[in-house]
């Protein structure tokens, strides 16, 4: 067995549940074994993670997760490890609230020194694979993915209260409520349509009637199938431009077809027409809405292939390949 070393910031964030932890026993099915490190803190937590990043010559190879490095523990990382591999699901070089130039300046520093010392990128998407990229490193694109035989497959059948569903959480329930005045023209062009929030977090609306279920790693899946669209609404600035997209693949595995703003890995997964609509503009929203909710066969059509996709594209096994080549190289 070849042991990794992953170095983490968060274990409850979802980007390492669902983009390490999720993959660790598949990983050990292939002969690696991920030895976790969770980024120290508090009194003495630089020279905690010094040590740390001393005693990676021991590992076959080191994972860093979405967290960048100063200068100096930059230096020691690429002294100490025999390959180093960085996984990246946001545009973390970017930050998705307003903050000061030396904050920035702080960022722009440890990016840059990270990405020097790195072996292999994995992004999320090919516009954070860019950045990287641009700064010399070899770089392969990993979409988030799931387990998809943990979904129900939606059955579609006519109905007169057409369920948009949105899954998320309150750090992105904003981007809904930016939407919220095209989904309530939907609402006008549409008698009976509803909305469906799976998140900490919800929207009101005196237009859209909107039903509300708390998120749950046991029962989101079973929710996502109350839902008959699913819709991703997402503005256009640096830090979204690096969303992978997660509830788009939850969207397909559930069988559902999607509405999603064309940013960052949302234009990746959802094909026009085929498996979705990418409307450009808000303004645009409520006719694309409209045309799903009054044909269930459309919607039948477009999530049969948008779960085809997703057992062939964005399946946890598929993943686990492409990990196990990557760490072996």
């Amino acid at each position: 067995m070849k042991r990794v070393m992953v170095l983490a910031n968060n274990l409850a964030q979802a980007s390492f549940r669902l983009r390490i932890a999720a993959l660790i026993p598949h990983l050990a099915e292939r002969g690696f074994v991920l030895d976790v490190k969770l980024r120290p803190r508090g009194y003495f937590a630089g020279w905690k993670l010094r040590r740390i990043l001393r005693s990676t010559s021991d590992y076959h190879a080191v994972l860093l997760q979405r967290k960048f490095l100063e200068p100096g523990e930059a230096l020691i990382l690429r002294r100490s490890a025999r390959r180093i591999l960085y996984d990246v699901d946001d545009a973390v070089m970017y930050h998705n609230r307003p903050v000061g130039p030396l904050t920035r300046w702080q960022t722009r520093r440890r990016f840059l020194a990270t990405a020097g010392i790195l072996d292999h990128v994995i992004a999320g998407n090919e516009y954070l694979g860019e950045l990287f990229r641009q700064r010399g490193c070899r770089v392969s694109i990993l979409p988030t993915v799931v387990d998809v035989g943990h979904y129900q497959v939606k059955k579609h059948e006519p109905t007169e209260t057409p369920r948009l569903v949105w899954i998320g959480s309150h750090s992105t329930i904003p981007y809904v409520q930016q939407y919220l005045a095209a989904l309530e023209e939907a609402a006008r062009q549409v008698p009976g349509l509803r909305l469906l929030t799976i998140a900490n977090a919800t929207v009101r609306s005196d237009v859209l009637p909107v039903e509300h279920e708390e998120w749950s790693e046991s029962t989101e899946a079973a929710a996502l199938c109350r839902g008959d669209i699913g819709i991703a609404p997402t503005p256009f600035d640096p830090w979204t431009m690096g969303k992978c997209g997660f509830k788009i693949v939850q969207y397909m595995a559930a069988g559902l077809p999607v509405i999603a703003s064309p940013v960052g890995a949302n234009a990746e997964l959802v094909r026009e027409g085929v498996t979705g609509y990418l409307p450009g503009a808000a303004a645009d929203w409520p006719q694309a809405i409209a045309r799903l909710a009054r044909d269930a066969e459309l919607r039948s059509t477009m999530g049969r292939v948008a779960r085809e996709i997703a057992e062939k594209s964005y399946h946890l096994t598929r993943a686990a390949d492409d990990w196990a080549r990557f760490l072996d190289e």
